[in-house]
């Protein structure tokens, strides 16, 4: 996570520096992350639009081949070939989001090294006095930066020992990491909802939940967008859209409330990209305007046909008059024929029907 952490650290101490505070600097650092993946979800979007679009012609191949597996999945792959498809696409910004998340998590893990800048010196060295705080020790083994800013918040150790300069700009940082008395630090968990009515609320509950309705926000709309591309027999995509308000509340049980709030960030953002993008690019719009033309050709195609069989019909007539008229054409030559021979041999001549 170091690797993709390092350039994403860059970017979130800029941000931190213009705003001075933690939380809207991961709001900030959301959006923009959203906004260069703009491309990727426009080409998303519009992969749903054309699967919803030749969603009529697969279920009529499913229909024409069925049983024949290989023969379907050719045709269907020609098809995605046609209109310039790849199913794989829609992957790619899911796998670069999880890719950012993981930077982000390493970022808000190591607010030290990523906001402060610190030396690594001065920071293992603050790790290892933080560790003589036996309260922190299990918190170290995952997250030895927060363990280190939260004993020195607690004033439970002697940190004389770092340098001045470095130690104030640690003390300085600690009230950034406070968001609407939600500390940015700390790590929501189920004891703390089981100790409501004893301890009373603890604002970082809030994370967890928020985390599972902005996420159900996002499924619904993902959902909306998807059921235009639903193909029968297909696997139920809809069943993960479902899943992930749970996977999200479960999520932000499990790491630090920073990487919460990116979480909820990330979901309301997306939900109004998905929004947005939905004007443009309307899958169910778009299968029923594709349904229209294709009905609409096969009503050309049938009238092309009759006009067919019209012609058809009236050049064979043209025809057997034309072979009629020739005929007759003959028999007057031949007619004339005989007339000049009986007329050279003196005989009679007489007209027949030949």
């Amino acid at each position: 996570m170091g690797i993709i952490g390092a350039p994403l650290g860059v970017v979130m101490r800029l941000i931190f520096e213009m705003v001075q505070n933690y939380g809207f600097a991961l709001l900030l650092f959301t959006v923009l992350t959203r906004l260069v993946l703009i491309p990727l979800a426009i080409k998303q979007t519009k992969g749903q639009a054309k699967m919803a679009m030749v969603s009529p012609q697969i279920q009529e191949i499913n229909k024409k081949y069925a049983g024949n597996r290989q023969k379907i999945n050719e045709e269907v792959m020609g098809l995605y070939s046609r209109i310039g498809y790849n199913p794989m696409s829609g992957c790619l910004p899911m796998v670069v989001q999880m890719v950012i998340l993981f930077g982000v998590i390493d970022v808000i893990y190591r607010p030290i090294t990523h906001m402060l800048n610190l030396p690594a010196a001065v920071i293992t060295q603050a790790n290892n006095i933080a560790e003589t705080y036996g309260n922190l020790t299990g918190r170290m083994m995952q997250n030895p930066e927060l363990a280190t800013l939260g004993a020195i918040s607690e004033g439970a150790v002697d940190f004389s020992a770092i340098p001045a300069n470095y130690l104030n700009q640690m003390y300085d940082f600690l009230p950034q990491m406070n968001f609407f008395g939600i500390n940015l630090m700390g790590t929501p968990s189920v004891d703390m909802l089981t100790g409501i009515f004893r301890d009373g609320f603890d604002p970082i509950l809030l994370i967890p939940i928020l985390s599972g309705l902005t996420s159900a926000l996002l499924s619904l709309a993902t959902i909306a967008q998807m059921s235009a591309t639903q193909m029968p027999g297909q696997p139920n995509m809809k069943m993960m859209m479902y899943i992930m308000p749970v996977f999200s509340l479960t999520f932000t049980f499990m790491v630090p409330a920073g990487v919460g709030i990116y979480w909820i960030y990330s979901n309301v953002v997306g939900f109004i990209q998905a929004k947005v993008l939905k004007k443009f690019y309307d899958p169910k719009k778009m299968a029923e305007a594709n349904k229209k033309l294709m009905e609409e050709e096969k009503e050309r195609e049938r009238l092309a046909r009759i006009e067919s069989k019209k012609k058809a019909k009236e050049n064979g007539e043209a025809e057997d008059r034309e072979n009629l008229s020739k005929k007759e054409q003959n028999s007057r030559k031949l007619a004339e024929a005989r007339k000049r021979d009986a007329e050279k041999y003196g005989e009679e001549y007489s007209e027949t029907d030949d």
